[in-house]
């Protein structure tokens, strides 16, 4: 899958792009950090809590997991649909939200793992399809430049306006 080419697009989409791969990257980030430390502290259980009422444990885990899998990706596909970003005021806004609150709703999972760890097989066996979903969801989130190419009318500068920060980010670091 590739990201397109932030180049062919103006200014303020350009800045809004870079401003949501960075938010989505930040948070994919995150996900890797406590899934390196929720694997840490799991290899130190020796025995889940329930660890009888396994099976309908992960039915429960898996449906929760279906659940924010199929809502991360819904959040992503309306809020980011070319209908959503017809408006030139309101697209940056509406693509960021849409693009952050589908990866931070995939890394949901990663809790979810955890609990599930804890709760009812304390492996990697047991934990892994959580994390690869968490993860998966991230990359999934990352926005592409072709979702703010051709449009008739160009982005409109957000109400914080991701290219005079940035601008104002370069002027302060030469």
């Amino acid at each position: 899958m590739s990201l397109g080419d932030p180049a062919t697009l103006e200014e303020p989409a350009r800045a809004c792009l870079e401003a949501t791969r960075s938010a989505v990257l930040n948070v994919m980030v995150v996900e890797g950090s406590a899934i390196a430390i929720s694997g840490w502290a799991l290899r130190r259980v020796d025995q889940a809590i329930w660890r009888d009422e396994s099976e309908r444990l992960w039915r429960i885990a898996v449906g929760v997991l279906f659940v924010i899998l199929i809502g991360s990706r819904l959040v992503l596909r309306l809020g980011s649909a070319r209908s959503a970003l017809r408006d030139p005021t309101r697209r940056a806004g509406r693509f960021f939200r849409a693009h952050l609150s589908s990866a931070m709703l995939g890394a949901l999972a990663v809790p979810l793992g955890i609990a599930y760890g804890w709760a009812a097989q304390p492996t990697l066996q047991g934990i892994a399809p959580f994390w690869i979903v968490a993860l998966g969801v991230g990359f999934l989130s990352l926005p592409r430049a072709i979702v703010l190419e051709g449009f008739d009318e160009p982005m409109a500068p957000a109400s914080g306006d991701y290219a005079a920060d940035r601008n104002r980010h370069e002027e302060k670091v030469t």
